[in-house]
């Protein structure tokens, strides 16, 4: 069998997050056309304000399955875990992934499968995970370690995006 690299998101979550920044853009030009501009820059800063975070909650989650292991990219964090380190993996409405090191790492969207995989099969998306990584067994040193890593500038992002529709709010 060949060895093989997929990644997993959720493409209704994408979706939804293009739909709200859609409609946001038409707000604002829709204001700035009718001559509003203070309505304008607060309709900028609020669609901002709204889009980032449903980005970094919904657009960003996904789940890598490759040689090194599995990339888990949650809204906050990033967890690589070489194939060593992974003991079980299970998803039921959420992806959990148990570590050897008793670590617990959750992904709450889960992802789906991509395109041209969602007609081959219908089996767990668990399974399909466990396949790779006999794909990739014995690919990663048993002393590899687990790395996690908090997405402090898209979090900063959002912070500054929803600080900066308050304030315009409050002083326009």
């Amino acid at each position: 069998m060949p060895q093989r690299s997929v990644t997993y998101r959720s493409s209704f979550s994408i979706g939804l997050v293009i739909v709200v920044a859609i409609l946001a853009a038409f707000l604002t030009v829709d204001a700035a056309v009718r001559g509003f501009w203070g309505i304008a820059l607060l309709t900028v800063l609020w669609s901002i304000a709204i889009v980032a975070p449903l980005a970094l909650c919904l657009a960003l989650p996904r789940l890598t399955a490759d040689h090194s292991g599995l990339t888990c990219v949650g809204p906050f964090t990033t967890w690589v875990i070489p194939w060593s380190k992974v003991e079980v993996i299970r998803t039921r409405r959420l992806l959990l992934v148990e570590t050897t090191e008793g670590n617990v790492i959750t992904l709450f969207s889960v992802p789906s499968r991509p395109m041209g995989m969602r007609a081959a099969q219908s089996t767990d998306l668990s399974d399909e995970i466990e396949a790779i990584r006999r794909d990739w067994e014995g690919h990663s040193a048993p002393d590899e370690t687990i790395s996690h890593r908090v997405h402090v500038r898209g979090l900063a992002i959002v912070a500054v995006a929803i600080i900066a529709a308050v304030a315009a709010s409050l002083i326009l």
